[in-house]
């Protein structure tokens, strides 16, 4: 297996495993929201004029995707600035070809 087939299959493998893990949090959680509920306080009105922690979740989501698009653009503008030194770190060279001399063939 190749290092790429390896890598792909290691970032398949903890996908695999955080799907796993998430539905048996996401149910628990569930299971237990209304019981917990009962003891939490309606949002009390000088907390009006705050965002809603929905919006906060959004808000903050739609900021992680903008980070990460942006760092997707920053990385893909540094690959091609770097793309002299990348051909060179890309390419595999031909092993040298030992060449003989006859003088050691006669030392021998």
């Amino acid at each position: 297996m190749d290092t790429m087939t390896t890598l792909k299959k290691w970032q398949d493998d903890y996908f695999t495993l955080v799907k796993k893990v998430e539905e048996p949090v996401v149910r628990y959680a569930g299971r237990f929201a209304a019981p917990v509920a009962r003891y939490v306080p309606e949002r009390p009105t000088f907390l009006a004029p705050m965002p809603l922690v929905g919006d906060l979740v959004d808000n903050q989501l739609r900021f992680r995707r903008r980070l990460l698009d942006e760092q997707v653009a920053f990385v893909n503008k540094l690959m091609k600035a770097m793309e002299p030194v990348m051909a060179k770190m890309d390419h595999v060279a031909k092993a040298p070809r030992v060449v003989e001399h006859k003088a050691a063939h006669k030392a021998a």
